[in-house]
This record gives structure tokens, C-alpha cells and sequence, in this order.
């Protein structure tokens, strides 16, 4: 298990370590001027690597345990964390706007392998042949890898805009543009809100305490999560929202679902 935490480490530390000096010189003229752009096959390539490495580290941590499903907090983090780069990979291949969030998704994922390496975890929960919890925390997953995924655009898009407007930005390969950020975020944060709908859908129906009172908390902030998130959505399309008010929006939903999810020593089941 060592031996693949290591490898993965190394894998993302490569994957970041030779994409930053490209960042870092969006803003010099002669960098511009020479037209430098990521090799975009090389990056999915490195990163598929770092992914493949990531899978076989955390397969080794659920295999653990005594018990066929050993989803402790920890793991439950590295398992986020690698469908974050999954997703964020999978779109590189499509998406011009992905580039500067690369080195922040490769150090959650470095930092969850470091977290499940040296800290003990305590067993939060098993499960067995439960179909319907399988089917729920699948959906819970996706959902907050996609509105973390979205998040990281909204910092992305409140970066560029503040640029602009103290007009310090130098036009690049390298930087998306504004508007197809945002477009990006909305999509994906659009998609983040289905499948937490799916996944509070699939609680409420499924899971006998998801109302009981070790549960109820999570319920709770994942409604508030789910309530804010889709106020952002139908405020940007009906009243057009923009700037400082989608930021604080996005970051308080992803708060509210963080505390749904971390909030207490008790599995994250939304």
C-alpha cells in the first residue's frame, strides 16, 4: 500500500511540477508572444497515470479492512478526490478552461493519499449486499465531486473577472475567457444539482434513518446545500446573476454540503 501511495504522490507531484512554469508565465509578454501551450495529450496522459496509481492505492485501503466495504472517512475522502481527477481528465480532452485548476486538483488528491497513509482511520460503517445505499452513495458522490469540480471554476471565473477589472490581465493561450467559464460552471454545477437531487431522492426513499437522528443533520444540510445551489441556478437564468453573488453562493452551498458530508463522526450518506 506504501509502495502505491508513493507512486501516486510522485505522479501528481510530475503532473503539477510540469504544468506550473507554463502557468507562470501567462503574464510575460515574450511567453505569449512564443505561443506556448500545455501538450494536452501529454497532461491526460500523466494524469491517467497518476489516476490508475490513485485507484490501486485506495482498492488496497477498502481491501483493509475485515469486511467487504470498509468506508471509512478517509477513504471515503480519497475516493472523492480521485473521481475529481476522473472527471476533470475526461474533460482536459474538451475543455480550454481547465488548465489552472489542475495543480489544485492534483494537491487535494496528494494530500488525501498523504491523509490515508499516516493518520489511523476508524471504521465509520460497512455494507453488504445493501443495493439501494450502494446506489445512494454512488449518487452522493458524484454530486459533490462535480459541485467541488464547479467550485473550483467559480474561483477560477471571480480570479479572471477581478483581473479584467483591474485591467493587469495579459491575454494568453492559457487563459480562457470569461464567458466560457462561466458557462462551463453553470453546466457543471447543473449537473452537480441533479445528481444531488438523485442521491436526497434515493435517501428519502431507500434508506429506513435517513430521518433518524444520527442522520438528520446530514439531511438537513444537504437540502440547504441542494436549496442554494438550485436559488444560484434559477437566479442566474431568470435574473441573470453574475459576479460576486454566484461566488458567495457557490461557496456557501459547497460549505453546507461539506458539513453534510464531514460533519460528524457518522458515514456521509447525504
Amino acid at each position: 500500500m506504501y509502495i502505491f501511495a508513493a507512486l501516486s504522490i510522485m505522479a501528481y507531484l510530475i503532473c503539477t511540477v510540469s504544468l506550473l512554469p507554463l502557468l507562470l508565465q501567462v503574464q510575460n509578454s515574450d511567453a505569449i508572444a512564443s505561443n506556448k501551450k500545455p501538450n494536452r495529450n501529454r497532461f491526460i496522459f500523466s494524469s491517467a497515470v497518476a489516476w490508475v496509481l490513485h485507484a490501486v492505492f485506495i482498492q488496497q485501503l477498502f481491501a483493509n479492512g475485515s469486511e467487504p466495504y470498509n468506508f471509512t472517512l478517509l477513504n471515503i475522502l480519497n475516493l472523492m478526490t480521485l473521481l475529481v481527477v476522473l472527471l476533470v481528465t475526461m474533460a482536459l480532452s474538451h475543455l480550454n478552461t481547465l488548465w489552472f485548476l489542475l495543480p489544485i486538483v492534483y494537491a487535494f488528491a496528494i494530500l488525501g493519499i498523504v491523509a490515508a497513509t499516516f493518520i489511523p482511520g476508524h471504521i465509520i460503517a460497512y455494507f453488504h449486499d445493501n443495493t439501494a445505499l450502494l446506489l445512494h452513495i454512488s449518487l452522493a458522490l458524484i454530486a459533490y465531486a462535480l459541485c467541488f469540480i464547479a467550485l473550483l471554476y467559480v474561483l477560477q471565473l471571480g480570479w479572471l473577472d477581478k483581473k479584467l477589472k483591474s485591467k493587469k490581465i495579459v491575454f494568453s493561450p492559457m487563459i480562457p475567457s470569461l464567458m466560457s467559464v462561466e458557462r462551463q460552471f453553470f453546466k457543471i454545477l447543473c449537473a452537480g444539482e441533479v445528481f444531488l437531487t438523485l442521491a436526497l431522492i434515493s435517501g428519502a426513499v431507500s434508506l429506513h434513518n435517513f430521518f433518524a437522528a444520527e442522520q438528520i443533520q446530514k439531511a438537513i444540510f444537504s437540502f440547504l446545500a441542494w436549496l442554494v445551489f438550485g436559488l444560484l441556478l434559477i437566479g442566474h437564468r431568470k435574473l441573470h446573476w453574475r459576479g460576486k453573488r454566484v461566488l458567495i453562493y457557490t461557496i456557501s452551498g459547497m460549505i453546507l454540503l461539506t458539513i453534510a458530508y464531514f460533519g460528524s463522526r457518522t458515514l456521509p450518506v447525504l
